[in-house]
């Protein structure tokens, strides 16, 4: 016998629950109501992307636009400040490079990058201090100064992973 027929034959005995339609609208209402809350929470999820990715563009643009300000304040100031703060930052991008490049031990520099971001937090101030104070000798000759001192500790690290880097060539070989 197969079910079809089973259905057939006892039929009148089967249906004789009658179906709880209160039990069934609240699964319902309960169901839909979590599809409005998923949907809502998606678009939380995209507002908060947005709003993300607003900030990021806006701290990049602040960021850029102050150092070509700063540019822009030492070119009115002196002509000759502006080219040679040029050359720092170029000098300071390659070393930056080198540092990328070679393979070092971060417990061996993290005292020099804690150096390094010391003497940005000096540099950025200094910078505020001249677009709303105006051109100061000393302050101009204090930033000079920043920039040489953070080109040293830049040569002072490359050295200290070259030097690393030969003593361990030496210690393998051995």
């Amino acid at each position: 016998m197969n079910i079809e027929d089973y259905i057939r034959k006892n039929r009148t005995q089967l249906d004789v629950e009658k179906v709880d339609e209160d039990f069934l609208w609240t699964g319902i209402s309960h169901s839909i109501n979590k599809k409005g809350n998923q949907s809502r929470f998606l678009f939380i999820k995209i507002a908060a992307a947005v709003i993300v990715v607003v900030a990021l563009s806006f701290i990049t643009y602040q960021i850029t636009s102050l150092r070509t300000n700063q540019q822009l304040i030492l070119a009115n100031i002196d002509p000759n400040l502006a080219k040679q703060e040029a050359q720092f930052q170029n000098q300071i991008k390659t070393y930056y490079q080198v540092l990328q490049k070679s393979n070092y031990n971060e417990d061996l520099l993290s005292e020099g990058f804690n150096d390094l971001e010391y003497i940005d937090t000096l540099i950025s101030k200094y910078s505020d201090d001249l677009s709303t104070n105006g051109p100061n000798p000393r302050l101009l000759n204090s930033l000079m100064d920043l920039y040489q001192k953070k080109i040293r500790l830049l040569d002072r690290m490359l050295n200290e992973i070259e030097k690393n880097q030969h003593y361990e060539n030496n210690k393998t070989n051995i």
